[in-house]
């Protein structure tokens, strides 16, 4: 039976994973439009049904799935959900100039990688967003990087200009593209992961050069390949392990 039910919050996607004695199991993913459809990670079929009261848990960068997200927990399980950065803090400390401002998910897959590298490491979260983050030795977030997710840059080329098309990324795309479509889609793959690589580049010399990289995000397995081989640690559920670390340490206050 699960102890906790953790949940995530992005721009595009709404994840929800059962947590027994502190391991993330299986996460349901849905599109944020339908985020009605993470009432079956409440023991509507997926898992056994959770117990009314179970705590739960989320992350959450956008207000207003948030407040959804608040009406399905009250009606599914009972209770109102305890968000991360809200209701518990993100025990991790920051070296930026706004810290109030930083994004709870990239704190969260920032504090999960440094728990679990126990070191120096970069973060590469890639979504609606891809956001390229540096822990120090001494597990202070740095900052990072933000630039456009691979769906925004393709949306963006299309509404933008007169006759390029939208094109769906592909899982791989040619060095050299032969039409359009395959030349935006090489354009915008292998530009993300030229631009990823050239950030963890960079980064590395602030934070050390054999700072480990961990990926995470929905996009991250596309840029994989195209990506320097120290770099394709995939970590599916690196928030949502982040969150489940916040929740804990702050119940033994």
């Amino acid at each position: 039976m699960s102890s906790i039910l953790a949940a995530t919050l992005g721009n595009t996607t709404a994840a929800i994973a059962p947590v027994t004695d502190g391991i993330v199991g299986d996460a349901l993913r849905v599109p944020i439009s339908r985020l009605a459809d993470l009432e079956e990670g409440f023991g509507g079929g997926r898992w056994d049904p959770v117990e009314e009261g179970i705590p739960v848990i989320v992350a959450s960068v956008n207000p207003p799935a948030l407040e959804a997200f608040a009406r399905l927990s009250a009606e599914a399980a009972g209770v109102r959900p305890e968000a991360a950065g809200v209701d518990f803090p993100i025990p991790i400390e920051t070296d930026v100039d706004e810290p109030e401002k930083v994004g709870v998910d990239r704190l969260l897959a920032a504090l999960a990688a440094y728990r679990q590298v126990k070191g120096a490491c970069i973060v590469v979260d890639a979504g609606t967003a891809v956001t390229i983050d540096a822990v120090s030795a001494d597990g202070v977030f740095q900052g990072g990087a933000i630039f456009p997710g691979l769906d925004l840059m393709a949306r963006a080329l299309a509404d933008g200009t007169a006759r390029l098309p939208e094109v769906s990324m592909p899982t791989e795309a040619p060095a050299v593209g032969k039409n359009t479509r395959a030349a935006i889609a090489a354009g915008v793959l292998r530009g993300a992961a030229g631009a990823a690589a050239a950030l963890i580049e960079g980064m590395r010399k602030t934070v050390g050069p054999r700072a480990p990289v961990l990926l995470t995000g929905g996009d991250a397995p596309r840029l994989v390949p195209y990506l320097p081989s120290d770099c394709r640690d995939v970590v599916p559920n690196l928030v949502l392990e982040g969150l489940v670390i916040a929740y804990g340490e702050s119940r033994k206050r």
